[in-house]
């Protein structure tokens, strides 16, 4: 009986050990992975970008192919087209808007002028009256040289992106393609549980991430179209230019709709100052609209699907945005889904996946266990 005893927990212990031992390894895996993520940026983002365009696509390829039947091959041509057309729009409409700011910057350069004389009289700072105030300006903050430096950063940066968007796509269109026989490799590559597990793990890691890109999406483009109608009306120059900014902006969680926030309103008191009545219509409707659709009609839809702690999102956007700059900020959540679902499917990792999520599901899995 005492032989029992001691092999139990000798297994016991081996098993402990054996868990210790996968979760260090996974936690070096993790950093290693990490690493290895910044070092390729401009190759991973590529690659994850495909896979998130090739997840939002996949259910409208799916239901053309099912219920129209269009073949698959067209659906996926369909779906490309839609995405190239919609880029083009926003392409010209950055441009029309690039062109009306570079015939208004000569006027705008005498507001930030006559904004600085006010701030060197205001606050004390150097200011010399035997110099025009462009000469001071000029000396002071370096705005040409600032300007040049930032017209040849958005030349190579347009390149950049032609190219990237390119390969983007192609990834987009082979991955898609491979997409309608994927369900069949999974059944010859996995057998009885694990074949399920595997399908649910993926079925799951779909519907979440197409759930929260589409709403992201839907809610994003609400927010553009409300600022661009609210500024038209206030009569904020380049609306579409804001508008485009807080559709874009919306996608990163809280810091986001600020940074969208700050960019609108310092605009609006740069052309409308000293006129305030404007300036506050403005900060009013970017308040307004990024609370009611970002904090009420979001969560509502979403219904809490997520299910995942605001604390963690900070924290992945930080992590993200470290690794992958600013489209690792807006790929931040995402990521969080899919780390979450794996962890809440295999068996040594559970408690991970309990810790990322909200109080909500810890509320609610009380409530089921005091009901059984």
């Amino acid at each position: 009986m005492d032989d029992f005893f001691l092999r139990k927990t000798e297994d016991k212990g081996e098993k402990n050990y054996s868990k210790r031992i996968f979760i260090l390894l996974l936690l070096l895996t993790m950093i290693v992975f990490i690493a290895i993520l910044k070092a390729t940026k401009s190759f991973s983002v590529q690659v994850v970008l495909s896979i998130l365009l090739a997840l939002v696509a996949l259910p409208a390829i799916r239901k053309m192919h099912s219920k129209l039947k269009f073949p698959w091959g067209l659906g996926i041509f369909v779906t490309l087209v839609a995405f190239i057309a919609l880029i083009g729009v926003i392409a010209r409409l950055l441009q029309a808007s690039a062109s009306s700011i570079i015939n208004a910057y000569p006027r705008y350069e005498s507001r930030i002028l006559s904004l600085y004389k006010y701030a060197a009289t205001q606050f004390h700072l150097s200011y010399d009256e035997g110099k025009t105030l462009i000469e001071n300006l000029l000396s002071q903050l370096n705005i040409r040289q600032y300007m040049q430096t930032a017209a040849l950063s958005v030349s190579n940066t347009a390149l950049s992106f032609a190219k990237n968007l390119f390969v983007i796509f192609m990834m987009y269109t082979f991955l898609l393609v491979e997409a309608g026989s994927f369900e069949k490799k999974i059944s010859l590559a996995f057998e009885g549980k694990m074949r399920h597990r595997v399908k649910s793990v993926i079925t799951k890691v779909i519907v979440d991430t197409t759930s929260y890109l589409s709403i992201k999406f839907a809610i994003s483009l609400v927010t553009g179209l409300v600022v661009f109608a609210g500024l038209s009306i206030i009569g904020v120059d380049f609306a579409i230019v804001w508008a485009f900014l807080a559709f874009i902006l919306n996608f990163i969680p809280t810091f986001g709709s600020v940074i969208s926030f700050l960019l609108t309103v310092f605009f609006a008191t740069l052309q409308f100052f000293p006129e305030i009545p404007p300036v506050i219509a403005t900060a009013l409707l970017m308040l307004l609209s990024n609370m009611i659709l970002g904090n009420v009609v979001e969560p509502r839809i979403e219904g809490g699907n997520l299910d995942i702690s605001p604390f963690l999102i900070l924290v992945s956007l930080s992590i993200w945005g470290w690794i992958w700059g600013f489209i690792g900020m807006i790929l931040a959540v995402p990521f969080l889904v899919f780390i979450k679902i794996v962890c809440e499917n295999v068996s040594f990792l559970k408690p991970i996946g309990i810790l990322l999520g909200n109080n909500k599901r810890i509320k609610k899995n009380q409530e089921e266990a005091e009901e059984n």
